[in-house]
């Protein structure tokens, strides 16, 4: 059963993610970690890397997407976690938050995803 209120957009994006809270393993906060986007939807993402973060962490997430090109600082959480084949696949949802350009994010979100 598909949980999902929103449609995904497929697009594969490379970026780095930074650990800002983690209370299973605090010494992951702080690390960066490459990751590559599956997916996007205007609150959550699901992306892949090679580190398991833990469920319940959060992320900085910084995007640079779009055209014309621009930077989005993020935050999100960590919703759920599984393998996939050699990576970790994680589902983020995505929180609004006044020092991140979430705002901006929802007012381009249709121009950047336009197919």
């Amino acid at each position: 059963m598909d949980k999902r209120s929103e449609s995904r957009v497929p697009r594969n994006v490379r970026f780095f993610v930074h650990v800002h809270a983690c209370n299973e393993d605090p010494d992951l906060v702080g690390v960066s970690l490459e990751c590559e986007a599956v997916d996007f939807s205007l609150h959550g993402l699901q992306l892949k890397t090679d580190e398991a973060v833990p469920v319940g962490s959060l992320l900085n997430i910084t995007i640079g997407i779009g055209d014309p090109f621009a930077m989005y600082l993020l935050r999100g959480e960590v919703r759920w976690r599984r393998p996939n084949r050699e990576l970790q696949a994680m589902g983020i949802m995505l929180h609004h938050e006044d020092e991140t350009d979430f705002d901006a994010w929802g007012e381009s979100f249709d121009d950047i995803f336009a197919a």
